[in-house]
């Protein structure tokens, strides 16, 4: 559900953003400023933590070298 939801959000995104320019210049700003910011927390709320199949950042640290 994770991944369909963050793929799904920068085409919403940018739709929201034309839509937005359409309407009005200042209205496309705004939908920028606060789509951007609402784009970032919802990235952040669906990037899994580590039980949810999420890479670390660093691979493992390898202790058997022969």
């Amino acid at each position: 559900m994770n991944r369909n939801l963050r793929n799904t959000i920068p085409a919403v995104y940018a739709a929201l953003i034309l839509l937005g320019f359409l309407i009005n210049t200042t209205v496309g700003i705004a939908v920028i400023i606060v789509g951007g910011v609402l784009m970032s927390v919802l990235y952040t709320a669906t990037r899994g933590g580590r039980a949810a199949d999420a890479t670390p950042r660093r691979a493992r640290r390898q202790r058997n070298r022969r």
